[in-house]
């Protein structure tokens, strides 16, 4: 009557890795950064200043679908980690190489976000392959 269903390592693996993320953005936000965008192609790679939010609701939407252990939540959160992944890494690559003024302060929260994008696309296949 009571019983419980117990969720994999890897889907447990990937929520894990999609709370951290969003947490991430979270305290950037509580801390008073600013997500602006120095001129126009890194306004191109933030979505229009709305990376940060866009990725951050799409991954509090996949928490609970993956949860579930649905197949498509997997594919999902996997697709959305790539993506993030590339845009983070391209727009860190710009910083550095166009030598935007101020990047130096503005690299940590992209590195270490891009870092936490890893967990979640290996966990995502992982969860999905089983």
């Amino acid at each position: 009557m009571n019983e419980s269903k117990t969720i994999s390592r890897n889907t447990l693996g990937l929520i894990i890795g999609l709370v951290v993320s969003v947490w991430w953005i979270f305290m950037g936000l509580d801390i008073g950064f600013r997500f602006e965008s120095a001129d126009r192609i890194s306004y191109l790679l933030c979505l229009g200043d709305l990376r940060h939010t866009i990725m951050t609701i799409a991954a509090l939407i996949l928490i609970p679908i993956c949860a579930l252990e649905l197949r498509w939540g997997f594919i999902l959160a996997g697709l959305l980690g790539t993506i993030t992944l590339v845009l983070v890494a391209v727009h860190i690559f710009y910083m550095v190489f166009s030598n935007l003024p101020g990047f130096q302060s503005q690299i940590f929260g992209p590195l270490v976000w891009l870092i936490m994008q890893v967990p979640i696309i290996f966990f995502s296949y992982r969860a999905l392959k089983n």
